[in-house]
Order: structure tokens, then sequence, then C-alpha cells
């Protein structure tokens, strides 16, 4: 079985030619074998060779099992590196995923696109991965479990040992004679894996001695199937297209907003809508909600009266509904409406931590130095704002024309307004007033809205 994984790791090798190989070194057995196996190999050069070892600081030997790594590392000639980091949102995620979470972040702000790393989950975790999310009441796409091949950020992760038995890594290490941590948080069964392995696991493999090759391989099948959800969703938001999935308003004031036709929602199938929503929400990498949030979406939002504002939120994420459409967005931040700057010039301006104004050069319609020497306030929505756009006779109020443009009124008191001698002149984003035409040669400025 050496031979076998030997040959594998050759076999994976030849794929990563051209990037710098990473190995997430924890010092436990499978992370050891992992980085033996590559720094014996003869198709990877000790200048592309590295390991990178994740100190959580949550054990008070963590410290001597980073300086275990770091001469492991030396011996084999491989470049190391230890990055200590801070696991937080414990209570909410659990020790074992928030550290994971923490892992995973530190690893993909150390490497980038020109990187690859592997890591060393083998199939018994993969069984193990499988049976608990089968316990979590996880769809197809939880009970795929790992992929061999992923990406984390720019980063691409592979997972070579995945088809391999822990006792085929055990061999290889004994064999040759590798010395390794035993973190005893792996003998703790208070978590949850390490109570399926030690106490469910054993029952399982005395009758079914192949468990973990089969159950690999359902959560091989669980991947196609989750393929062939994904593929289906991609076409149906190919017909939801025409109907406006990339057409929303506001794009100046919320620019991370997205939206999805409720119209063309509602005509799928119950489960092709949950479906479609479930590969809308992964494509844009936002957490994926419970299913009972996900029902909500389509019950409290999508079915929602037509005068009404509703909003389902979870994991910093916000569903509202208004003309036809379902917006994604991240929480609004505070907003004070009361605020004003006075502007002199075409100087960019801070109106918030997430936005400011800078000004295009134009000519025929914009902002005269003139307007900026008489004194230009900008403001927010106060009520009873009016203006009289360009190429209009008279004027309209700004609540007409924000239903008229529809923009959702969750965005309407965060549009800038351009006010000169207290007379609206421009609705930054959407439209400028008769004063703000230019004469023939003379320069102006539009405004525009720009993240901070």
């Amino acid at each position: 079985m050496t031979h076998d994984l030997t040959l594998l790791i050759e076999q994976i090798i030849a794929t990563c030619t051209d990037k710098a190989i990473w190995v997430a070194y924890s010092g436990g057995v499978d992370s050891h074998v992992l980085l033996h196996l590559l720094a014996n190999s003869d198709q990877v050069s000790s200048q592309r060779l590295h390991a990178i070892h994740i100190d959580h600081g949550l054990h008070s030997d963590s410290a001597q099992w980073a300086e275990h790594c770091a001469q492991t590392a030396k011996a084999l000639g491989v470049d190391f590196r230890c990055v200590e980091v801070e696991v937080t949102d414990i209570d909410a995620k659990g020790l074992e995923a928030a550290a994971r979470d923490a892992r995973y972040q530190a690893i993909a702000a150390q490497l980038s696109k020109d990187d690859v790393v592997f890591t060393a989950q083998h199939q018994n975790d993969q069984a193990e991965t499988l049976l608990l999310q089968l316990l979590r009441g996880a769809g197809p796409k939880g009970l795929s479990a790992m992929a061999d091949s992923a990406l984390l950020g720019e980063t691409r992760i592979q997972r070579p040992f995945l088809s391999f038995a822990q006792s085929d890594i055990k061999a290889y290490a004994e064999r040759h004679q590798l010395r390794w941590i035993e973190d005893p948080s792996n003998g703790d069964n208070q978590f949850n894996r390490n109570y399926l392995r030690h106490q469910v696991w054993p029952v399982i493999t005395q009758r079914w001695p192949s468990a973990s090759a089969t159950l690999s391989r359902s959560a091989q099948h669980c991947a196609e199937a989750d393929s062939l959800l994904s593929e289906l969703a991609e076409l149906d938001l190919a017909v939801l297209a025409d109907s406006g999935l990339s057409d929303w308003s506001g794009l100046a004031v919320m620019p991370d907003e997205l939206c999805l036709p409720v119209e063309g929602l509602l005509s799928l199938s119950r489960a092709r809508c949950r479906n479609l929503l479930r590969y809308f929400i992964a494509y844009h990498q936002w957490v994926l909600p419970a299913a009972v949030i996900l029902q909500s979406i389509i019950d409290d939002v999508c079915l929602a009266a037509v005068d009404s504002v509703p909003m389902v939120s979870w994991s910093g994420i916000e569903v509202r509904r208004y003309q036809g459409k379902i917006y994604f967005s991240r929480p609004m931040p505070a907003h004070d409406a009361s605020q004003s700057f006075v502007c002199h010039g075409p100087d960019e301006l801070t109106l918030s931590d997430q936005c400011c104004i800078t000004w295009l050069s134009v000519e025929k319609l914009g902002i005269s130095q003139a307007l900026f020497d008489d004194g230009l306030r900008i403001g927010f929505r106060q009520g009873g704002e009016r203006i009289q756009l360009q190429g209009h006779q008279h004027h309209k109020s700004l609540k007409q024309l924000c239903q008229e443009w529809a923009i959702p009124p969750w965005q309407r008191d965060r549009i800038p307004l351009l006010f000169h001698a207290d007379e609206l002149i421009a609705v930054v984003g959407y439209g400028l007033s008769e004063q703000c035409v230019l004469a023939p040669g003379q320069q102006g400025y539009l405004p525009m809205i720009k993240p901070a």
C-alpha cells in the first residue's frame, strides 16, 4: 500500500507543476505522512515545498507542538511557517467548527492563487463527515462531505488521502519510524466527531468492515447528485435572467445588493425554487440558511402582500421584497439622515464608513463651479422634497420619483441629495435638475457614489 500512496501523490503533483506546494501540517500522523511523502518525492524540489502549521493556542502544549513541527520540517529540508490564530465564535459554532474556520481563514490569508495546499483527510474522515452531516439533516451538498479538490479563496486545496484508510497511512508511518503528535483532545468524547469515532464507529465496522469505503462511495454519489442540482439551478437562473436577474434599482446606494424576480421563482416547483435559492446563495459565498429559513424566504417574502416590505435574515444576510423582486444584501450600517455636508468643489467626500461621493468631469449636464461657489449642500431625504428634473416642465415630489424609479423603501433615506440655496438640484445616481444644464463648452461635474 506504501507504493499506492506514493503513486497517488506523484499523480497529483503532476497537476501542480506551476505552483508552490504547501502541506497543512498539524503534527499528527496523517499530515506527517503527507509531508514525508512529498519531501521524499523526486518531483518536488525543496524550493517548491513548504509546511504551514496553525497554532490555535487552545492547549497548553501548543507551543511545544509548533516547535516539534518546525524541527520535523527542518529535518526533512522543508521550509516551515507557523501562524498563530485566535479562535472566536466558539459559543455560536462549537469548538471544532470555530477552530476549523480559524485554521482555514489563516491558510487562505497566507497563500495565493500561485500556491496549492495539501491536506491529509482520509477515507475514515470522509465517512465520519458523511455520518455527521446525515445526523444534522444535511442535503446532497452536505452529504457530499469533502471534495478531492476545492478552492480556499484563490488557493487550490488537494486532499490526496480521501481514497485511503487511516490504517494504510499508519502502516506507512510505522514502516518509516515517524514520530508524531497525539493531541489529547482527540480522545475527548464530548466532541461529536470523537464520540462517533470511538463509540459508534467500532460497532459499525465490526458488523460492516468495509464501511469507510462504502460510505465514502455514498459521498461521491451525493456529490454527483449535488452537481446535477447545480446544473438544474443554472438552467433555471438562465430563464430568470430574462426576467431581470441582474436588473435592480439603487446601484448607487447599495452596490452589493442583488435580486431575483418573484414571479420567476414562484413559477418553479417548491423543490426547484428551494434548489435555485440554495445555489444562488452558495454562488455568492454566503452562509447557507437552515431549511426553515429557506422556506420562510418563499412563504414570508416571495408570497408576502404586494404593499408589504417583509424581511428574513440569517448569518449576515437580509432578504426583502419590493415591486416583484426579492433583494439580498448585507445588513445596512447605521445611518443618520440628518447629517449635512458643504461642498466648495469637486473633491471626494466621505459620507460614511461604506460610502463616498466622487465627481466625473462632464459637459452639457452637471454641477458647475458657479454652483459650488454659491455653496452646495449634500444632505438626505427629510420628507417633502421636490425637484424639476432636466427636460421636465413641472416639479415632482421625491417620493413620487422614488416610486417611479423603483427604489426600494429601505434605500431611499440613504440616497445623497444636492441642494443649492435649499433647492433640490440633484438626486445622486438618478437625476439632475434644470439648474444643472451647462452652457456650450462649459465644464461640469457629475456626482457619483462609490464604496469608501
